[in-house]
């Protein structure tokens, strides 16, 4: 985070061209919109109010998907079999997915969301970070192999030690000592699902797919294991202020809050 570029922006004309000089292009980024400031990126499995469940519990996170799954079999179709995490994340269940866009002023929009516990005030700001392509790999053929998800591939992380594509598809990065995964090594994971409603307007979904493990505890009595996470480091950080003057700007331009139309869609 220390090799960031850092910027300020205050309209919709500085952020625009704030962009179009970015160091690797508009292109040579993931995007995601925060409308406050957070220490760390982390998808909401991994937050601190969930995370203590993996803590107690590491089974927590695979018994939870598959007991939702079982119980709205009946209204899972051919989208939410292939894309079960994509599914669970939209309904409100916790995923290691974290959402990203490949548009920097969809990212702009969540930036300036309205704060649904009120506290906005106008000194406040939002933030948009921007992530390396570079440093990314995707790895959505090789989730989707598969029609049906299995529970390792909630993590990953088991099915990178046991599956030898996982290394042909990752060459191209740091990968010493593969057989044990050091989560600092691994590139950031890109997953897409596509809109679920063939023919939508709606781009598809866009995430990192944050891996875990699960560690014996040996300092906290509270607690039998410790969660090691990735943790993903912008090379982008943009701080939007007059948050609320740019979001009425971009309801006006647009007239909708999906973004459509806008251009670096």
């Amino acid at each position: 985070m220390n090799d960031a570029v850092y910027y300020e922006v205050n309209s919709i004309k500085d952020y625009i061209a704030m962009i179009e000089e970015l160091p690797n292009g508009q292109e040579g980024y993931y995007y995601r919109g925060e409308n406050r400031r957070y220490a760390t990126q982390s998808s909401s499995l991994l937050r601190s109010g969930i995370v203590r469940l993996l803590r107690d519990n590491p089974e927590y996170y695979v018994d939870a998907v598959n007991d939702y799954v079982r119980e709205m079999a009946d209204q899972a179709g051919e989208w939410e079999r292939e894309h079960v995490l994509a599914w669970c994340h939209h309904e409100g269940l916790p995923t290691n997915l974290l959402e990203l866009t490949a548009s920097p002023l969809r990212a702009l929009y969540f930036a300036c969301l309205s704060r649904t516990d009120h506290s906005e005030e106008p000194s406040q700001a939002g933030y948009v970070y921007g992530f390396a392509r570079e440093s990314t790999a995707d790895v959505t053929e090789l989730i989707l192999e598969n029609v049906e998800m299995e529970a390792s591939r909630y993590n990953l992380i088991e099915d990178m030690v046991d599956d030898p594509r996982w290394i042909n598809l990752l060459s191209d990065h740091d990968t010493k000592g593969f057989h044990k995964p050091d989560l600092a090594q691994i590139p950031y994971l890109i997953y897409q699902a596509p809109y679920k409603y063939r023919g939508s307007d709606e781009p598809n979904g866009l995430y990192f797919y944050q891996l875990f493990q699960t560690v014996s505890s040996s300092c906290s009595p509270e607690f039998s294991f410790e969660i090691m996470q990735q943790q993903y480091a912008p090379s982008l950080i943009v701080k939007v202020s007059n948050q609320t003057e740019i979001r009425e700007q971009l309801h006006h331009r647009d007239g909708s809050a999906s973004m459509i139309g806008f251009p670096f869609e």
